[in-house]
């Protein structure tokens, strides 16, 4: 092994000895200033720094790298500028460089997740600064910081995967004076096409901050890699044991006949497993694992690879979310990243263990903010613990006793203002009945604007979600029933309307409009109505009436909760209106899919937004009746359109949600049209709509 580890650095040295090549990134300024200057990292003088930069693989592959190559220098550009600067050094600085483990759009504000197992320290040591003058306003700049490489990094462009590099300066030991360094913003042209990650608290910080599309230009010398490199991917590398993995090998050889041979040693146990390419190996245990391939070709000596601890096995991160079910009264349900073997619940804030269940309920003495704590394990897995901070109590309550009631099948209405930019996720309700001790169900029916002339027009409501519990054995006592699916609302008025089966709505007689609430949302009740158990839009108003009871909810900016929810409808075509239905909730790391029946073509146009009230086409709601669509309305701005061809009358779209916590608090809209050449004039339709929020 050590004969072979030797001949491939002998080889590596040869071809940096090699005829070399140069290459700037981002791709299109090589002769071109960017937009943008940063003192960021080299006119740091007396302070610290990490910083990343995250390079798109095309920067190498637009400009004729057509497989690996070996990075041995890299140079900064001083920003176009007439100054003249006297140069100086930094005695300690570490560069290192590493295949991305993600797009240069979704970084990590964690340094450590954004760089790959290849990680390499390159440079280790002073950085100079050359001393020059600026060639002027908008010219580029001469290149005066040059590094040349202690270790080279080999990298491959073509795989796909970007680049980074992440450069740790301690700032101790400056001497003289520098200038800013040549970046790119997002809007440069051509675009930048990487990012940057940063943290002023010191070289080794694990966190940073995201600069998305925003980066230094830099050259890189490199030559064509020459001779023979191990190098393999799997489709997963943790995940509950028996986990199989599927490798795929992505060895490198300069030899026209490639790589001939391969010898896997999957669980570090020095014995080979498999000499396919591409195989797969079942983990049947709890543990971690080294994987080691040895490659050989016809003109190189043997290169081997081992990533050391590769394969986790039963690895569990400890996640939960909660719900406000009742007055001062949460659910706890375990989210943890694999199945658990044992829970311990710090409900309280006070170091000690309240529950030893999965999911757990607690009430709360009073609605002051709380660290919640969870400490899960698995097997033979180290524990993993998380700490969130909660509030027991987000509601809006009418505090009328009620005096009258209507029969089971029976609806009330009000408007609600969500007056939070971030709009308001609504968990459950408590409510008064007119029938006691009996199931029930409230099914929340909601539109946009004002419910006030329109009780009756069905097909300007969408269900929103059905929230279920059992009354309580006095009609003067409310009765709480939460919401499978907690509803999110967006910012704005909605009509609602509260559908009862089981029981009937019980109200304050009134004498005309209340208004009650707080900052996230005010409540105006006046209209109690009478329908049959089997059309909810059936019967006459009955007006005024207040609803008597509480609207419990939580909202992103005090929870961090994901929510999706549908706010207004969509139109019919000739199977119905197509409704929109989530796999779960929008989450940081996962995959939403969103799926739309009643689709007569199976094919629908996905429209994702950022606003519900303006658009390209002026204000929304926008109206397509004199398209010949009439009812029919385009409730979300366009700012991405996808085609998605479906089957059986239904369509999916997948959204994949970065595991990046800038994304926290982000407000997106959707909502699909489609073809239906008989429904009306314009052959189209549209399907409710939703709104969302991206969150934990």
């Amino acid at each position: 092994m050590h004969k072979a580890r030797f001949l491939m650095a002998a080889t590596a040295l040869a071809a940096v000895a090699s005829a070399q090549f140069q290459l700037v990134a981002p791709d299109g300024y090589a002769n071109a200033e960017g937009n943008a200057s940063n003192t960021y990292p080299w006119q740091r003088n007396a302070s610290s720094i990490r910083i990343q930069f995250i390079y798109d693989s095309s920067h190498f592959t637009n400009q004729s790298v057509v497989g690996p190559i070996i990075i041995s220098n890299l140079r900064y550009r001083a920003n176009a500028t007439t100054s003249t600067w006297a140069g100086g050094s930094w005695p300690n600085v570490q560069i290192d460089m590493a295949t991305a483990t993600s797009d240069y759009l979704t970084p990590s504000t964690t340094f450590a997740t954004n760089m790959g197992l290849d990680l390499t320290t390159v440079h280790s040591g002073a950085v100079t600064v050359q001393p020059g003058t600026g060639n002027g306003t908008g010219v580029p700049g001469p290149w005066y910081i040059d590094i040349p490489l202690s270790s080279t990094f080999l990298y491959d462009p073509t795989s796909g995967n970007d680049l980074v590099v992440d450069i740790q300066l301690d700032g101790t030991g400056w001497t003289g004076t520098s200038i800013s360094a040549d970046h790119v913003s997002s809007t440069g042209t051509p675009p930048p096409m990487m990012s940057r990650v940063y943290s002023t608290s010191g070289p080794t910080a694990t966190t940073g901050t995201v600069g998305t599309n925003y980066g230094a230009v830099c050259e890189f010398t490199y030559v064509p890699a020459n001779g023979l490199f191990a190098n393999f991917t799997s489709d997963v590398t943790g995940g509950a044991s028996p986990l199989t993995v599927n490798f795929s090998d992505g060895s490198y050889s300069s030899d026209p006949g490639g790589v001939l041979g391969w010898a896997w040693d999957f669980d570090g146990d020095s014995v080979i497993d498999s000499t396919l390419q591409n195989p797969s190996f079942v983990y049947t245990a709890c543990g971690s694992y080294d994987v080691t391939l040895t490659v050989v070709d016809g003109a190189h000596a043997p290169s081997t690879i081992t990533k050391t601890a590769y394969i986790s096995t039963d690895a569990i991160a400890a996640d939960f979310s909660e719900q406000v079910v009742g007055p001062l009264t949460v659910l706890f349900n375990d989210n943890s990243s694999l199945p658990a073997t044992s829970w311990a619940w710090d409900l309280d804030g006070d170091n000690v263990v309240d529950s030893t269940v999965q999911n757990p309920g607690w009430v709360y003495a009073n609605a002051n903010p709380v660290d919640v704590t969870l400490t899960v394990t698995r097997l033979c897995a180290a524990p993993s613990t998380i700490t969130k901070t909660i509030v027991p109590l987000q509601q809006v309550s009418q505090n009328v006793a009620p005096n009258n009631g209507l029969s089971s099948g029976a609806s009330v209405y009000f408007d609600l203002d969500v007056t939070n930019p971030l709009g308001a996720r609504i968990t459950a309700l408590d409510v008064f009945g007119s029938v006691t001790n009996a199931p029930f169900t409230v099914e929340m029916f909601v539109k946009t604007g004002t419910y006030t002339g329109f009780t009756g027009a069905a097909e300007e409501w969408v269900s929103a979600g059905i929230a279920s519990g059992t009354s309580a054995a006095s009609t003067t006592t409310p009765s709480n029933c939460t919401f499978t699916q907690p509803i999110q609302l967006p910012m704005g008025l909605h009509g609602i309307k509260l559908w009862y089966i089981g029981t009937g709505p019980r109200y304050q007689t009134g004498s005309g409009l209340t208004t009650v609430g707080n900052a996230d949302m005010m409540m105006t009740l006046g209209t109690s109505r009478g329908s049959s158990t089997v059309d909810p839009w059936a019967g006459s108003d009955i007006t005024p009436r207040w609803w008597s009871g509480t609207i419990y909810y939580d909202t992103n900016n005090v929870s961090g909760s994901a929510g999706i929810g549908a706010f207004a409808p969509g139109c019919a075509g000739t199977m119905g209106v197509p409704h929109m239905t989530a796999s779960g909730n929008p989450t940081l790391g996962s995959t939403l899919t969103l799926t739309v029946d009643n689709l007569p073509l199976s094919n629908m146009i996905m429209c994702t937004g950022f606003s519900n009230t303006t658009s390209l086409f002026g204000a929304l709601p926008f109206d397509a009746t004199p398209f010949g669509a009439p009812g029919c309305f385009l409730r979300v701005s366009t700012e991405a359109v996808l085609f998605v061809v479906g089957a059986g009358n239904q369509a999916t779209w997948n959204f994949v949600i970065p595991n990046n916590p800038a994304f926290t608090g982000q407000v997106f809209f959707n909502q699909a049209l489609a073809g239906d050449p008989t429904a009306n004039a314009f052959g189209a339709i549209a399907s409710d709509a939703h709104s969302m929020i991206i969150g934990n």
